[in-house]
């Protein structure tokens, strides 16, 4: 997995999306990876990968560095963009396997952007069973036969995602931050928000940001730009 540093976005645009994916093909070309599965959202990225020629670290970074690149030039901004070290995990057993899968397949439901897994543009989900440049579906389904891929429930919990992880969920909801937006400024859509004062907006993702709600989060519910959002913030401190 790789987070945007700060749990800040990685992708504001669709060309983001397809950007990542177009770097993700040159590192798998470059390093002999297999890639098995993905799921890009909005602050973080999925990947079910296995090395071949180079390790994983190896992997991560030429991935990592080539699209934080592109990624900084096009909004013009310095530093780093993903949070520390990428975190991993060794699969050992095909239960695990499938619960991995189901985990990652299963995040856009979860966070409220899509009611079917196989709707959500930006995972591979919606690609299974047929033939692509990117997804080494031949091998996935070698590794998992049987049809039991199709089966799988992507529908997981709040909840059981909480226990794969091995840790509680943290910061609000999407109906929790709209509810906060409301209570700091009456606000319930992003027009009545945009239409506010200044300083009202700034007082407002200024105390966003103190109730642990993520950048994300924030231009989703007052649909400004991550550039606007962290101007404003900048500006109330």
């Amino acid at each position: 997995m790789l987070r945007g540093v700060n749990r800040d976005a990685i992708f504001l645009e669709d060309e983001d999306f397809e950007r990542f994916l177009r770097a993700l093909r040159v590192t798998k070309s470059a390093s002999g990876c297999v890639v098995l599965a993905y799921c890009l959202m909005t602050n973080h990225v999925h990947l079910v990968i296995r090395t071949t020629r180079e390790p994983l670290a190896t992997v991560m970074k030429r991935l990592g560095v080539r699209y934080a690149s592109w990624f900084n030039r096009k909004y013009g901004r310095v530093g780093h963009l993903f949070q520390d070290r990428f975190r991993s995990r060794p699969v050992d057993t095909d239960e695990y396997l499938l619960t991995l899968l189901r985990y990652v397949w299963a995040n856009p439901v979860e966070a409220g952007l899509t009611d079917c897994a196989e709707d959500y543009q930006w995972s591979s989900r919606r690609q299974l069973g047929e033939t692509s440049g990117l997804v080494d579906n031949d091998e996935l389904e070698r590794l998992v036969p049987d049809g039991s891929l199709r089966q799988l429930d992507t529908t997981t919990t709040v909840a059981s995602r909480a226990k794969f992880l091995g840790r509680p969920q943290s910061g609000p909801t999407r109906a929790e931050v709209g509810d906060l937006l409301r209570e700091i400024c009456g606000a319930s859509q992003p027009a009545e928000f945009q239409d506010l004062p200044l300083s009202v907006r700034r007082r407002t993702v200024k105390e966003l940001r103190t109730r642990g709600v993520r950048y994300a989060q924030i231009t989703v519910t007052t649909g400004l730009t991550l550039y606007a959002v962290r101007k404003l913030q900048a500006a109330g401190t």
